[in-house]
């Protein structure tokens, strides 16, 4: 039955122009008299058409610079006044986007479209369902609740189970005790035991329908309907409710191995609560005495903050012992508890302090956690109650005939799941799509042919999947066709990836598609910036490879001795292919050859011999013929050290001379003074 408990207990403007902000160009806009409105949120900006008010240009500050709980007043006025000289270039390339008319370009609309879509459909799931829930999770989790249940296994004969469940629960609201009926009749033995005891649970820590229930239910009371669950049904009784705390702990255990050691564990703890009595130190007296090695050298402390719905903080999730737990949310802060017993020993508790639950804090974990076990299942609720609200649903009549007709125990890819579906049955409505027309069984059939209907079972819950395959995206489209009036945001978010869209597209028109490598002109850059760019040192030099040891050790006597090392390398070299060339390499750089890296390393001179050096599977001997020292390079060589800074120049011409035309027809006024009265000095 610990499945039981396993089951209850579940870990229940755009990016161009934020890239860019480093390129940022100034403006030089001339200077127009802008009416001020109210010094609360006056107009600091016209670019062109457009008006920016302060707030306006805050929000494009956190929107862009990921900075969301910064106010722009708080940020410093340099900072501020750089942002505002990207913003401008960037409004400016999209006013020219609109006045080409690329917006009715059908690539972008297309674009923007796709985009919509999937923005759109993930808006309407976050505010529709994940931030309601989360929303009320996180208002459960101020919480944490005490509760017991008795479990009823749910077997292939439910009726005889339901009525077992009905009969218990009818017992329990009598009065009858809840923890002995708990261990008498639970079907789940680990939880029988205790008398139904659950851990302290807070939202998203248990089945959901239990959860559900627990809350509903006052303190002491038993809910008053069974919960049908994953596996069986559960009564369910909410024992405490309390508000959530973090508290940090320490102790001082008196290690218990045996019951034999019961009398010298707990006269340890008495001469520890005299000496503490006394005014010696906790802590001090931890470090000293407690048997606890991963607490003692911390004067007692259990580390991080606890509480008992969700264990110790900081990735571990222990939890403390029922007994350990109980005593130390009985004391206040700085209070040092008498003798308490667990399986470990005797332990004196002190309570060192206590923490509010920060909410904030569990938000982001409880939405992963949240959309990891419950969001597909409220998904699938949500398209079904609004296709109910729509009117569309499944003509039942013609889904029974349609499954007498077909073979249930093959997949749709399966030319013979439906091999005996007569054709009288074809033309019968199948789905109801009000006002969008009839999917009828012909038509399901004929769609079900493609890939991704193959692999569904042919019964009556496979053919409702694929029929929610197909209706889903025509739900959704009418659901969030209203999103930008409902959520203004929505309709902000949506304008700034068609704002981005349009920017890409307009900056290559203008500068992407003319940045081009000109020779002529990249030479020209290259005569005013060649001395930079220069070979590296290189080697020539001559190799001996051999894999025995004490053979490249005899041939380093040899060299020693005079031999020549061009003779001994087309004798003895063991490398394919080079006793023809006597050893000797093209010369190298360190960045090509972890030969010349050898070299390097030992810093040889023209003409010494290095080794033997273990490398790779052998030995080798070197001889340096000479260094080739570093020249300047030639036009062609030095193309790929200088390309980038050379295209950089031409992109930032570009974009230069770009904004200066726009600047004509969309003039650019900054209220400067307006804008600094508003920022940080």
């Amino acid at each position: 039955m610990r499945r039981v408990l396993s089951l209850l207990m579940m870990i229940s403007f755009g990016l161009l122009f934020i890239t860019n902000f480093t390129q940022a160009q100034k403006s030089k806009a001339p200077k127009k008299a802008i009416k001020e409105p109210a010094k609360k949120n006056p107009v600091v900006m016209q670019i062109g058409p457009e008006t920016v008010t302060f707030s306006g240009l805050e929000q494009a500050y956190k929107r862009n610079m990921n900075r969301k709980s910064i106010n722009l007043s708080e940020v410093k006025k340099d900072s501020v006044l750089d942002f505002v000289r990207l913003y401008t270039n960037y409004r400016l390339k999209v006013l020219d986007a609109f006045g080409r008319k690329l917006d009715q370009d059908s690539t972008v609309k297309a674009d923007i479209e796709q985009n919509r879509k999937l923005l759109a459909d993930n808006y309407l799931y976050e505010k529709k369902i994940v931030e309601a829930t989360i929303d009320q999770m996180l208002l459960r989790r101020k919480r944490e609740l005490q509760v017991a249940i008795i479990f009823v296994e749910r077997p292939v004969d439910t009726v005889k189970s339901w009525q077992k469940a009905e009969r218990l629960l009818s017992i329990v609201k009598a009065g009858a005790d809840f923890e002995r009926i708990a261990r008498d009749s639970s079907e789940d033995r680990e939880t029988g035991n205790k008398g139904g005891l659950l851990p302290y649970i807070t939202s998203g820590r248990i089945l959901r329908a239990v959860e559900d229930a627990a809350y509903a239910t006052p303190a002491g009371q038993v809910h008053p309907s069974i919960i049908i669950g994953r596996g069986g049904y559960f009564i369910v009784k909410t024992l405490k409710n309390e508000s959530r705390i973090k508290v940090k702990a320490s102790h001082i255990l008196s290690f218990m191995s045996s019951s034999e050691d019961s009398l010298k564990a707990s006269a340890k703890a008495d001469s520890m609560l005299a000496l503490i009595k006394s005014g010696t130190s906790f802590g001090a007296l931890a470090k000293e005495n407690s048997d606890d090695a991963s607490s003692k050298e911390k004067s007692g402390s259990l580390g991080g903050w606890y509480t008992r719905s969700k264990g110790m903080e900081g990735g571990s999730g222990d939890v403390l012992h029922p007994s350990f737990e109980s005593a130390l949310y009985t004391l206040k802060d700085g209070e040092i508890s008498g003798k308490v017993w667990t399986d470990y020993g005797v332990h004196i508790i002190k309570r060192d302090s206590t923490k509010e639950i920060d909410l904030d804090e569990d938000r982001d974990a409880l939405k992963k956690e949240y959309k990891r076990i419950y969001f597909e299942e409220d998904k699938r609720r949500f398209l079904d109650s609004l296709k109910t609200s729509l009117g569309w649903g499944i003509d039942l009549a013609s889904l029974k005939q349609l499954t007498s007709m077909s073979d249930t125990m093959k997949i749709m890819a399966d030319t013979n799941a439906f091999k005996k579906v007569l054709s009288d049955i074809k033309s019968l409505p199948l789905y109801n799509v009000k006002d969008q027309g009839i999917i009828t069984i012909g038509n399901f059939l004929d769609s079900v042919k493609k890939q991704e209907y193959r692999t569904i079972t042919a019964n009556t819950l496979g053919i409702t999947r694929a029929l929610d395959k197909m209706t889903d995206p025509k739900c959704l489209k009418l659901a969030t066709a209203p999103l930008e009036k409902e959520y203004p945001e929505f309709g902000a978010l949506m304008r700034e990836f068609r704002d981005g869209i349009l920017l890409f597209k307009v900056e290559e028109q203008e500068v992407w598609s003319k940045l081009k490598f000109d020779s002529s002109s990249a030479r020209s850059y290259w005569d005013t910036t060649k001395t930079k760019y220069k070979t590296d040192v290189k080697y020539d030099i001559s190799e001996i490879y051999v894999t025995s040891d004490s053979t490249a050790k005899r041939l380093r006597e040899r060299l020693n001795a005079g031999e020549s090392f061009e003779t001994l390398a087309s004798q003895f070299t063991e490398r394919p292919g080079f006793k023809e060339k006597k050893g000797r390499y093209s010369p190298q750089s360190v960045k090509e050859s972890k030969l010349a890296t050898l070299i390097e390393k030992q810093k040889t001179i023209a003409g010494g011999i290095i080794g033997p050096e273990q490398f790779e599977r052998g030995y080798v001997l070197l001889l340096v013929n000479e260094i080739v020292q570093p020249r300047e390079k030639k036009f062609e060589e030095a193309i790929p050290d200088f390309a980038p800074a050379f295209q950089d120049m031409v992109q930032k011409k570009l974009t230069e001379d770009w904004l200066t035309r726009i600047k004509t027809q969309y003039p650019v006024t900054i209220q400067n003074k307006v804008l600094e009265s508003m920022l940080k000095k």
